[in-house]
Parts: C-alpha cells; sequence; structure tokens
C-alpha cells in the first residue's frame, strides 16, 4: 500500500497540493472532480503498529464527524471510500496558531469575539455528547469572513459511542501544554476539561505565553497536578483584572472550581464589565516562594467507575481475531455471515505482541503496519459493502489474555478465529484457540474454508438438495447480490458522469446478478426463481440505458429516473430476493432463521442516512449529486435568461 502523492487521484479526489504534515496525518487539498469543487483530504499514516493512535485517530473521527451539523464545527463530507481518510469543506483563511504565539497577542476586543464564538461552539459539542479534548489553536480556523470553524475531532470522546481511545490507548492523549490537569490522569468524558483549554487559549491569546512550559516531557506537565497557574496580568498588566478573573476561573487545577458548563463562561465573557474586581483578578506576581515549596492539593481523580471500561451495547457483539493469518479471508466472511444472521455488530482485533523498541525493530514493525493497514482497509471495504461498519482495536498484550478479556469486555456472543499463525502438533505450540476452550466467555469458531459457494454452485444443486447450511449461505449471498447490484448501477453512472466518452458496457451478463442467472438457463427445477429474477434484472438493465443516455445533456431526467424508477425497482428486487430465500428452505425440516435483512420490510434505500456506508451510502451521494447538478443546471439557464432580457 502506497502512500498518497500530490496528483495522484483517490477515488473521485485529485490531489492538488500537500497543505501539512503532521505526526498523525497528511492534509492534502484536493479536486472534487464530480462538483469541481476544492475539498480538503486528511489521510492518516499507516504505521500503526509502532503508533496505534494513528488508527484510532481516524476511526474516532469517522464516526464522531457524523453526528456534527454546525456552522462553527468543519463541514464533513461522507463518501465511499476505497482506503481510509476524511474529507472536508475547504474554507478560506488561516488557523488561530497563525495570529498568537511568542510575542504575538490579540487585543482585548479581537480575543473576547473569538472565545465568544469558540464558547458557542463547544456548547453546541457538550449538548451533543461531545467533549473535543483538543482545542488547540492549531485546531481553530479563523476564516475571512470572520466566522471561525472548530476542526479535528480524533481525540474527542462522546458519550454516544465506546470510547476505544480510553479503553486501548493508556497514555493521557492531547497537547501536553494545553489540556487540563485531570486529562493528563486520564480522564476524557468531563466537560470542563475543554473550559480549561478554553482558558488557556484566551490566556494565549492576551499574553503570548502559557502558564506552563510547552513540553511533551511527563514530568514537566504534570506540575499543574500540584501548582496554581501563574496570573496572565503577570506577563501582561493591561489585562482587566475582570478577565482574569474569568481565566483563573476557567483554569482552576480543581474541576470542581471552574465553570461548571460553557453557558456560564459565555455568560461572564459577554458581561465582564459588570462583573466585581477581586484580589485573584488584580494579581499581578507569581506565586509566592512559599506556595512553590509547598504547593497545594494534589489532583487526583475518583476511582474510575465500572462503567468507564465496561460498555452496554445495544446489539450482539461478534469478534473476529487473528487478522495477520493466512486464513483472515475465511474469518471475514465467517463473522460477515454472522454479523448479519445476528444483527450483530464486528469488532475486528489485532493483538500487537511485539514489545522490542530497538530501532532496526521498530523499521520492520512499521513495514509490518503498512501491510496490516493495506489488510484492514480490504476487510473493512468487504464488510461496508453490506453496510457494516466494524470497530478496528490494536491491543498490546497475549493473543489469548486480550482475546478473553474483549470477550469479556464486550460481552461478546461469538468469537471467530482465522487459523492459528502457529503450528499445531505434537511439537508444535498449543494452538489459541485450544488456551481459549480452557475458559471462554463465549463460543469459539475457527473459520474453515468455504466449500459451497451459490454463485457458481447453486445451479448445480436440486433445490430439494440444499442442506439448512447450503441455504443459509444462499441467503448471504443473496443479500451480497442486492449490495452488489446497487454499486453496480450506481457506480457506472458515476463513471458515465465523470467521463463522458467512456464506453460502459451494460449488458446483462456484465454484472453478478447477470452471470448468477445465466447458470440457471434450462434449467426447470429453478423455474421458480428465474421466472422472479429474470424479468426484474432485465428492467434494471433497460433502465440503465436509458439513465446512460441522460448522462450526458439531461441532468433533470436523468434524476427523475434515478428517484422514480431505479429506487424503487431496487426495493422490488430486495423483495423477490425474499421470497427465493422463502423458496430455498420450503423443503428443510428444520430450515435456519432467515436473514434479517432479507425478512425487513424497509428497503434501507427509501431511508438512508450519513450512518450507511458502501453502495449504500454511494446511492445516497448520488441522490444528492443530482439534485446539485439539476440547480445548477437551473442556475446556468436562469442566468442566461437574465442576459437574454438585458
Amino acid at each position: 500500500m502506497t502512500f498518497p502523492e500530490v496528483g495522484d487521484n483517490i477515488d473521485i479526489f485529485v490531489l492538488s497540493s500537500r497543505l501539512h504534515k503532521s505526526p498523525l496525518a497528511s492534509i492534502f487539498l484536493a479536486e472534487d472532480l464530480f462538483s469541481r469543487q476544492h475539498v480538503v483530504l486528511k489521510i492518516p499514516d499507516s504505521n500503526i503498529l509502532n503508533h496505534p493512535l494513528l488508527l484510532y485517530h481516524y476511526q474516532n473521527e469517522d464516526r464522531i464527524s457524523r453526528l456534527l451539523d454546525h456552522p462553527g464545527v468543519i463541514r464533513f463530507i461522507h463518501r465511499q471510500k476505497s482506503r481510509q481518510y476524511i474529507i472536508m469543506e475547504h474554507v478560506e483563511g488561516e488557523d488561530l496558531r497563525s495570529r498568537i504565539g511568542k510575542n504575538r497577542i490579540l487585543d482585548l476586543r479581537e480575543a473576547l469575539i473569538l472565545m465568544k464564538q469558540l464558547a458557542r461552539v463547544v456548547s453546541y459539542l457538550h449538548r451533543q455528547g461531545i467533549v473535543h479534548l483538543d482545542l488547540k489553536p492549531e485546531n481553530i480556523i479563523c476564516c475571512n469572513n470572520s466566522s471561525i470553524k472548530v476542526i479535528d475531532f480524533g481525540l474527542a470522546s462522546c458519550r454516544h459511542l465506546p470510547d476505544l481511545l480510553e479503553l486501548d490507548l493508556q497514555n493521557p492523549l492531547g497537547t501536553p501544554w494545553y489540556i487540563s490537569p485531570e486529562q493528563l490522569l486520564g480522564e476524557r468524558s468531563d466537560p470542563r476539561c475543554d473550559i480549561y483549554t478554553m482558558g488557556m487559549l484566551l490566556y494565549e491569546m492576551l499574553t503570548g505565553r502559557l502558564p506552563w512550559p510547552r513540553t511533551s516531557k511527563k514530568r514537566v506537565a504534570r506540575r499543574r497536578l500540584h501548582y496554581d497557574p501563574t496570573p496572565p496580568r503577570y506577563h501582561n498588566d493591561k489585562i482587566p483584572p475582570q478577565i482574569q478573573s474569568i481565566i483563573l476561573c476557567a483554569i482552576a487545577r480543581h474541576a470542581a472550581d471552574r465553570y461548571k458548563d460553557v453557558m456560564d463562561l459565555l455568560h461572564d465573557l459577554n458581561h465582564w464589565q459588570q462583573l466585581p474586581v477581586t484580589e485573584a483578578g488584580s494579581r499581578n506576581k507569581s506565586s509566592s516562594l512559599w506556595r512553590r515549596i509547598f504547593p497545594g492539593k494534589p489532583i487526583r481523580l475518583q476511582r474510575r467507575q465500572p462503567q468507564k471500561t465496561t460498555i452496554t451495547y445495544d446489539k450482539p457483539q461478534i469478534i473476529g481475531a487473528l487478522i495477520d493469518s493466512p486464513g483472515s479471508d475465511n474469518m471475514l466472511a465467517e463473522v460477515k455471515k454472522e454479523a448479519l444472521i445476528r444483527s450483530a455488530e464486528i469488532t475486528l482485533v489485532h493483538v500487537i505482541e511485539e514489545e522490542d523498541d530497538s530501532h532496526f525493530r521498530r523499521y520492520g514493525i512499521a513495514v509490518e503496519g503498512e501491510k496490516l493497514m493495506g489488510r484492514l482497509e480490504q476487510a473493512v471495504q468487504l464488510l461496508r459493502r453490506c453496510s457494516i461498519d466494524p470497530s478496528i482495536r490494536l491491543v498490546r498484550g497475549e493473543v489469548v489474555d486480550v482475546l478473553r478479556k474483549l470477550c469479556t469486555d464486550l460481552g461478546a456472543e461469538l468469537l471467530v478465529l482465522a487459523e492459528s499463525r502457529k503450528k499445531q502438533g505434537m511439537l508444535g505450540t498449543v494452538s489459541v484457540r485450544r488456551h481459549l476452550e480452557n475458559n471462554s466467555p463465549c463460543p469459539i469458531v475457527v473459520a474453515d474454508n468455504v466449500v459451497f459457494s451459490p454463485a457458481t454452485g447453486l445451479a448445480a444443486q436440486q433445490p430439494a438438495q440444499l442442506t439448512a447450511g447450503q441455504v443459509l449461505a444462499c441467503d448471504i449471498f443473496l443479500v451480497d447480490l442486492w449490495y452488489e447490484h446497487l454499486h453496480y448501477h450506481t457506480d457506472f453512472i458515476y463513471r458515465r458522469l465523470l467521463n463522458p466518452q467512456q464506453d460502459v458496457d451494460l449488458s446483462e451478463n456484465n454484472c453478478l446478478f447477470g452471470r448468477f442467472l445465466a447458470f440457471f438457463e434450462k434449467k426447470d427445477e429453478w423455474l421458480q426463481v428465474t421466472s422472479a429474477l429474470v424479468p426484474i434484472h432485465s428492467r434494471f438493465h433497460r433502465l440503465a440505458s436509458r439513465m446512460s443516455e441522460l448522462c450526458d445533456h439531461d441532468p433533470e431526467g436523468l434524476q427523475d429516473l434515478y428517484t422514480r424508477e431505479f429506487l424503487p425497482l431496487s426495493c422490488r428486487l430486495k423483495h423477490e430476493l425474499s421470497r427465493v430465500s422463502l423458496f430455498l428452505r420450503t423443503h428443510l425440516d428444520s430450515p435456519p432463521p432467515q436473514v434479517p435483512f432479507l425478512t425487513d420490510n424497509t428497503c434501507p434505500v427509501s431511508k438512508p442516512d450519513l450512518a450507511c456506508y458502501g453502495p449504500l451510502l454511494k446511492a445516497l451521494n448520488l441522490d444528492q449529486d443530482l439534485c446539485s447538478l439539476v440547480q445548477e443546471k437551473r442556475k446556468r439557464v436562469s442566468g442566461c435568461r437574465s442576459g437574454e432580457g438585458k
């Protein structure tokens, strides 16, 4: 897996320039080939075994971004993607860091305007149950229209989502010289952490300095657990005492002494001139020698509550492990099958066993990490094809201990293993499975090679000969078939719109559905299946030819066909596939339960949302993009008519 460079294409984007490179990701300005608008792509590095935070940062931001909708938060764009990256709107402006820092301060009026805007944004986040936890100047964009945009939610916590950063990563997260004392101790859910950082930002805006050294050394950073900060008036005595009181309240060492809510902070910022002048607000000296020798009571977090590490999930949980095993493809097929049967969520686990920190070994791990990143991306894409979004966890430790603990913590219904990475036998190491089975908190399955493939093998069977396992395999294939056909048609429309000169083969045997049906020609025993599916498949391709003709010149007609005929036809196909599933099990005395996707009367394309993935997300994108094309054409027509009128 090669890291993209300027000039490369990623899906429908062309990388125009590199805006920034950080230890976690590279930021590119890119052109959207469909809308011809500029966007920003954030592409994570792939050294995930040396630095698991890279993967967690991306995964966390991708999920939290789907909950955000506020003018003060950067707009995230969600599209089907072939690899991991974040898509954001491009705004003209500069980050707050370019305005403040050593020997660079803002006047009070400008600082208050920025802080009031930030307080409104942070208040919105807290109402959504989100704590940002990294509100540094680099993550606040000052737009050319005088508004602000908050970016980078990779370290944020959300009460609606499991906090995998807290569960799996041991070190404190955040920029050390901005984060609150309790954040240094691992606190990630308290909104007052953001209030502390906002106070630090106002401190820096008005003094050009921070009360704590800019260092990543834990020993230095932990001084704030024991010492109170130097008053900002020590660095700039022009700061009004009331403003200093606001800052000192926001950055109080103990969270209980800070503002209880961001709106309380905003109230004081709006009415600071009416606040009383206090001794603390007037102070312009650093702490006394006595206080430096004998600091106050150190910060200590209360004992963690059980729910901090044990999470109650709404859906059944399935764990897939040994991703780096040669049999990982079988494991992925098995977890997908079980997730579809149980309507379950999937966690894919890679256990990092190597602890050697030598330079040579770290380089080797980096190479292994790139390969693992490629395998993980393939796994994610495979599962997202059926709108399943797996959680990825990279956990250090011994394989058996890690898997046993995860099964317990998640309350997993099933642990699916690929073939062991270690040889078994008289002289071989005892397998992971045998170790786990001695004291397993949930059932364990070792994924085997797939023997029966409905795509090619179903037509060779007699309906009455199918076993329960084969019928279940057919159900999974029918789900795949529906999503694959949705992808086939949305993909060809995009290709025609982006490359009008490109020929697209729309013949009926050029898709998985068509090739599947071709196996049943002249098979009378399968007439009940073909009579239901062949007509609807033929109608799909006639419709595709009509839509293809409209791609060049009539976006409005294309949108009408897509929404009025294609999407309802997709729902009809889902219904017919459900009937096929019922037919396949009529001869069984003890048929397996049907996959919920095939029994649910609700069609996914009728109510897609931002939480969808894969072909379903692409169908949602296409619907939105066609609307944009129609609006753009209407604007052009309206502009031409206005010009003619003049």
